[in-house]
């Protein structure tokens, strides 16, 4: 009989969904081109809807571009029990090279390096294990924005050109003005699940965010296939919704006015889908 039991248990959590921790990032180039990664490879989007691989063989979950349309990355493998990781850049023509080499460990183990940037040049850096965010500039820590009085795990965060810096820590959306070193709680109960994705963690529940030029704040909700907008007096409604195996981890707003979001399904497939400004799917 312990057997038998043993043997549905097993079989209980091999059925599981395997879903990896997904990518969070899609960012444009001034060309009007797409990036996003699908945690093998990053990909392409041109405008005229040609898709090509961009950096191949790369397990990468943030990105970020500059001004002078340089795109960067992070690629984490694991080596036996431990970790090493390294920072790619890529430049408009193609070429790659190492911004940060190769070392030893995973990137929180260091929190030296982050996506978020501000357009003084200013980096934003989440250490999850401190519970703060380090604000670095030519690296070196300037400033850090201390988040203890919060609960909850720290998902994410984004910053808007000025400086305006936003973190999702629980279930709650936290702003931290331009110079800051502390938050407003701007929104709450953000985590909905849904069937399809219950199987989440809560660390994972909540995903990528972005803004638009209205000073809305959107936040990817995994675990309940939805994108929350979370206006800028702190009300908050569903501004997109997907159903079935596919969940929402990120997204960004083009030139024009339309969202794309970055789509992850639940066995760990990647796309992003165009949506235009009124709410059209336009791929």
């Amino acid at each position: 009989m312990k057997a038998k039991f043993l043997l549905l248990v097993g079989c209980f959590l091999f059925s599981l969904p395997a879903l990896a921790h997904p990518s969070v990032s899609v960012v444009i180039d001034s060309q009007g081109n797409i990036f996003y990664s699908d945690l093998e490879r990053v990909w392409m989007i041109r405008p005229d809807g040609t898709k090509i691989v961009a950096v191949e063989n790369v397990h990468t979950h943030e990105l970020w571009i500059d001004q002078n349309d340089v795109l960067y990355g992070e690629d984490v493998t694991n080596i036996g029990d431990n970790y090493r990781h390294r920072i790619w850049k890529r430049y408009p023509n193609g070429q790659t090279e190492n911004e940060l080499d190769w070392r030893s460990g995973h990137p929180v183990d260091y929190n030296d390096y982050g996506f978020a940037h501000d357009a003084s040049g200013l980096m934003y850096v989440l250490v999850r294990d401190k519970k703060r965010v380090d604000v670095m500039s030519k690296k070196r820590v300037v400033r850090s924005i201390p988040l203890e009085s919060y609960k909850g795990y720290l998902h994410w965060l984004t910053v808007r050109p000025d400086g305006t810096l936003f973190i999702t820590i629980g279930d709650s959306l936290i702003r931290v003005n331009p110079g800051a070193s502390e938050g407003t709680v701007v929104s709450e109960g953000l985590i909905e699940r849904t069937e399809a994705f219950d199987f989440l963690h809560d660390r994972h529940a909540l995903m990528g965010l972005w803004t638009d030029t209205q000073q809305n704040v959107y936040v990817s909700v995994f675990s309940g296939q939805v994108v929350k907008r979370v206006a800028p007096d702190g009300s908050t409604k569903v501004a997109f919704r997907q159903t079935g195996e596919w969940s929402i981890v990120g997204g960004t707003i083009d030139n024009e006015g339309r969202t794309l979001l970055l789509e992850f399904s639940s066995n760990n497939q990647a796309r992003i889908r165009r949506i235009g400004k009124n709410g059209e799917v336009i791929y």
